[in-house]
């Protein structure tokens, strides 16, 4: 998709991305990724998304935040892909609903379950959204190779944070919030989070290969919660391995 407007990412053009877009919900992890690249330029700043490329070992890499949800996830994505982005790999937190994984380790979704409606001006709740298994694979196995424990399987993309990931502030009780939770764990839903439909979808609908792969913040069986510090440093290490697993098959 080539269009010769971008509403929100201003400024943004196809000689500014790079080969690779990673994918971030903060803004400020934008600046902690960028630390990985050489000569880092801002090419986005606008209300939540922040961008920039830079160089990892001479492959033009950028960094663009989404933003919290499906709304600022829909933007990010349709005008990247209107700037001529290449590949889209989300990088972020999530919570972990599996009582086998634990806060810190590494998840990565060949698809996604989502909330009724997401997306429904474009697809139908049939349609589904799934990563390009090459894009996956190429990652997964560079991660294993590196000697790292991968969970992979489906994932949840909620509409919201609270009552549709199984958390309730005083409202209908905490019985239906914990509702939620039995109903997506029976099904095995390892993990939850806001975009990674988003993205796959989109991507799908304009022949772009897209991945996440999310570092588990929250263990929501025990509500064990990983400290910051360790948070941004394992996202850090994340982001360097994906960059890795895809610039050494470009050339």
């Amino acid at each position: 998709m080539t269009t010769d407007y971008t509403h929100h990412l201003n400024n943004c053009t196809a000689e500014l991305l790079g080969e690779l877009t990673i994918l971030v919900g903060d803004p400020a992890r934008v600046s902690l990724f960028a630390e990985l690249l050489s000569t880092p330029e801002q090419i986005i700043n606008n209300r939540e998304f922040i961008g920039s490329s830079g160089l990892f070992n001479g492959t033009r890499v950028s960094i663009v935040s989404t933003g919290i949800g499906v709304g600022s996830t829909e933007i990010a994505v349709i005008e990247l892909i209107a700037c001529g982005a290449k590949r889209l790999v989300r990088i972020g937190g999530c919570g972990v609903w599996q009582n086998h994984i634990e806060a810190g380790d590494i998840i990565m979704n060949q698809a996604m379950a989502r909330s009724p409606g997401i997306l429904n001006s474009y697809v139908p709740d049939s349609y589904p959204a799934t990563a390009c298994p090459h894009l996956f694979n190429q990652i997964y196995q560079y991660l294993v190779q590196q000697g790292q424990c991968v969970h992979t399987g489906i994932g949840l993309t909620a509409e919201g944070f609270y009552l549709s990931q199984g958390r309730d502030l005083n409202l209908f009780g905490q019985e239906e919030a914990n509702n939620v939770l039995a109903y997506w764990r029976k099904r095995k839903i390892l993990n939850a989070e806001m975009e990674s439909a988003v993205i796959f979808i989109l991507a799908a609908l304009y022949g772009i290969p897209a991945a996440n792969c999310l570092v588990a913040h929250v263990a929501r069986g025990h509500d064990i919660w990983l400290p910051h510090l360790d948070y941004q440093r394992l996202h850090q290490q994340t982001a360097q391995s994906v960059i890795k697993s895809i610039i050494s098959t470009i050339g």
